[in-house]
């Protein structure tokens, strides 16, 4: 009876949880170090504070860098994060390709993301873990 009535009690505490209000995103959730897989590509993603003093958006202060696993290092911009701040555009800096990435935090795991990336006129699955 008493695991019923905590049951009940646990369902109702959810119900009353609004479904969005841990789906939206703030941008300094999107800060760390992230081992990412692009297809096959192994490396690490490092997105941090660049201490800027800037107003224009909410990741101009955000910069992005990546190494690969043969400690090859690029740079990167971020290109937007959505209004809900879950989707971030961001380009690396490849030799002879500025590579574009359509990434999504997960909702409820912040220190997970995935989405495509473009190469060769092609898109290729990348995910990566904090």
């Amino acid at each position: 009876m008493k695991s019923y009535h905590l049951k009940a009690i646990t369902l109702a505490i959810m119900l009353c949880i609004p479904l969005h209000a841990s789906a939206d995103t703030k941008s300094w959730e999107w800060l760390g170090e992230y081992t990412m897989n692009h297809d096959g590509w192994i490396g690490t993603l490092s997105i941090r504070e660049n201490k800027a003093d800037c107003m224009t958006s909410s990741w101009c202060s955000m910069a992005i860098h990546y190494k690969t696993s043969k400690g090859e290092h690029y740079q990167g911009r971020i290109e937007k994060i959505n209004e809900k701040g879950q989707h971030m555009v961001f380009h690396l800096n490849f030799p002879n390709n500025t590579q574009k990435f359509d990434a999504y935090l997960f909702s409820w795991d912040k220190n997970k993301m995935a989405g495509i990336t473009y190469w060769g006129g092609r898109k290729f699955g990348f995910y990566a873990t904090k």
